[in-house]
């Protein structure tokens, strides 16, 4: 099974109507009944005061692990929400051969504040590596979405119309990103805060499904984080790559897996992704050796 979970075309349209199927009802029946609708009281934070979470990612995440656990037979799922509470049972699921990703509510921050960017996600990942990716979009019902050696593709839900995405090489004058320093060190945060500032036209989004999708669309050329997550990154590490793009750890320039740690970079091309590592993090930088 392992082998040929996605080869077929049946098992993959198998796979994307499931999935599709899920996060429609997900936020027809849970987020969007939640938005712009939330009470002090269903607000809490976990890790920091701006690291939140409501009770839509809590109802949310229910709702999605219930319906996927045990389709194509597999049955461990890492969510963002469980993984925060159960952090043993969650570095244990890192080790499994097959298993679920998700997501629930990617930018919960914007999503308490009435903010459109926000969106839902859901991995697939075959020993640590993603192999299929789903991010979508309930305010504009659009799926993005990708299977490994396959492509990056993007359906709008009410009109079925299915396009593959390519990100192309635009020789802009100003290198135009998203992204940010948290889980860097505090000593090296603002230099490189400050670089990226001086050398790029750097957006904050808050959400590393909706960097994926602007990315992936040619609206931005770079996506740098100071820290990885599986759930966040398995949709950003696939997406990106089939589209064309280029993803890798930014010390290392290693591949991402759900055990990655430390800071990683995608970019429209491996020029731009050099350049912006060097931006980031200079060769000479201490935090780089």
């Amino acid at each position: 099974m392992l082998d040929n979970i996605i080869y077929s075309k049946a098992s993959r349209d198998e796979i994307l109507e499931y999935i599709t199927r899920i996060l429609i009802d997900v936020n027809d029946k849970v987020i969007l009944y939640y938005f712009n609708k939330l009470s002090p009281n269903d607000i809490d934070t976990k890790t920091s005061s701006d690291d939140f979470v409501c009770i839509a990612d809590k109802k949310s995440e229910n709702f999605i692990t219930k319906k996927l656990f045990n389709f194509l037979g597999i049955t461990k799922i890492i969510g963002e929400e469980s993984a925060f509470i159960h952090k043993e049972n969650y570095l244990n699921l890192l080790n499994e051969p097959l298993l679920w990703v998700i997501d629930p509510i990617d930018g919960t921050k914007n999503y308490i504040n009435g903010n459109k960017n926000f969106c839902s996600m859901i991995s697939l990942v075959k020993h640590s590596f993603p192999i299929a990716s789903f991010i979508y979009k309930p305010l504009d019902r659009e799926l993005i979405y990708a299977f490994k050696g396959i492509g990056a593709y993007k359906l709008d839900i009410d009109t079925k119309v299915s396009s593959q995405l390519k990100i192309k090489i635009n020789k802009r004058s100003e290198i135009i990103g998203s992204g940010g320093t948290k889980g860097i060190p505090e000593e090296f945060r603002k230099a490189i805060l400050n670089n990226l500032r001086t050398n790029t036209k750097r957006l904050f989004i808050g959400s590393a499904g909706i960097e994926t999708t602007m990315l992936a669309n040619n609206k931005i050329q770079f996506i740098f984080h100071g820290r990885v997550t599986p759930w966040d990154h398995s949709p950003l590490d696939l997406i990106i790559k089939e589209a064309g793009g280029c993803v890798y750890m930014s010390m290392s320039k290693e591949e991402f897996n759900i055990k990655s740690k430390g800071p990683i970079l995608a970019a429209a091309s491996n020029n731009i992704w050099n350049h912006v590592r060097e931006i980031t993090i200079p060769e000479d930088n201490t935090y780089r050796q």
